[in-house]
């Protein structure tokens, strides 16, 4: 049977907890970031790259209407990814409680490839949208180039995947206990 450290398990959920706790307030903070450009009628996008969002160079928006589309879609881009540790989190701390493999982590499991895969188009579209925008002094040195099988979705397919892996486990796994 696998098993864990409890001790192990509690660090992990603590560290995602704190993850959870500081990307809530990060993605509040961006959010009232953007509401203030948005009042102040600086209409600068923040990219996001896979380092993460740039805020030294500005881009800026066409207009209002793309600036706020952009801002919600960048906002929701963000509450994915904390849905996304969320999940992290809820799965260990059912494995620390369960002491085993439940009913419940082939359903989390595929809801993180979701997820996953959900953000990392999202993200593609607020490049393709950025690169849309006036570049101003950034447009001779970046370039966008929209991916059909970006690197998360991998990712995300690869955990729908290990899902079903996990769901067929379960099922042998009843199918063992009935036989016994």
């Amino acid at each position: 049977m696998f098993s864990l450290s409890n001790k192990g398990l509690r660090y992990l959920t603590g560290l995602l907890t704190l993850s959870l706790i500081l990307g809530s307030l990060t993605v509040a903070g961006i959010t009232v970031y953007l509401v203030v450009l948005a009042v102040q009628g600086n209409y600068s996008l923040l990219l996001v790259f896979p380092e993460g969002l740039q805020v030294t160079q500005a881009v800026r928006s066409a207009s209002l209407g793309s600036y706020l589309l952009y801002s919600i879609l960048l906002v929701a881009t963000l509450v994915l990814g904390l849905f996304f540790l969320f999940l992290l989190r809820s799965i260990l701390r059912t494995l620390g409680e369960a002491k085993g493999f439940t009913q419940e982590l082939p359903k989390k499991i595929t809801r993180m490839g979701y997820v996953l895969l959900a953000n990392a188009y999202m993200k593609q579209l607020l490049l393709v949208f950025a690169f849309n925008q006036d570049l101003g002094d950034l447009s001779g040195l970046l370039a966008f180039r929209f991916q059909l099988l970006p690197n998360e979705a991998l990712y995300a397919l690869l955990l729908l995947v290990l899902a079903g892996v996990f769901n067929y486990a379960l099922a042998l796994q009843r199918e063992y206990e009935q036989t016994v």
